[in-house]
């Protein structure tokens, strides 16, 4: 009888701790921590089709199909995401590169995050996605894309998704 006592009685501090820990984790953790914080606005812009490398100009390409624009409110910061399936041909050093741009300039490393993908004779075929927080920008209209370049006609990007969300800092 005293085993089966002292078994409920553990059971019952177990479920009493549970119980307070949830409840911390409700009114402590997930609140946030002003009631102007969070995501302010978001736009995304998805394209299927291939976007394919120009290596006989190695230049940065535009992927226009990808353009949104946006607009930043003071105290405001900017989050990016960019999502795609990408393929590198395999080649004596075969690349594809991928880089945000915000208003015209690419940002690129190593100030910015860039996304690189190079081989030497093995084809690539795989999901990439990377995202940048840019928590110093000015107020007012702004507008962000992708360009990619490589070095084989055969390098591309399909089924692409980009993500902008301004944030109330």
């Amino acid at each position: 009888m005293a085993k089966s006592t002292s078994l409920a009685v553990f059971a019952l501090i177990i479920a009493i701790g549970a119980l307070g820990l949830g409840a911390y984790q409700v009114f402590f953790i997930s609140a946030p921590t002003s009631p102007d914080s969070g995501i302010s606005n978001t736009w995304s812009d998805f394209h299927y089709a291939y976007v394919y490398t120009n290596p006989i100009s190695p230049t940065w390409i535009p992927v226009d199909q990808l353009l949104i624009n946006f607009t930043v409110n003071p105290g405001e910061s900017a989050f990016f995401l960019f999502s795609t399936f990408a393929t590198v041909q395999a080649g004596y050093f075969s690349s594809l590169q991928l880089n945000f741009v915000l208003d015209g300039v690419v940002l690129a490393a190593p100030t910015h995050p860039s996304w690189t993908l190079l081989t030497n004779g093995t084809l690539i075929e795989a999901p990439v996605s990377f995202h940048y927080v840019l928590e110093t920008i000015s107020a007012g209209a702004h507008n962000l894309s992708i360009h990619i370049t490589g070095s084989n006609i055969g390098n591309n990007i399909v089924s692409s998704t980009l993500l902008v969300q301004t944030i109330i800092s």
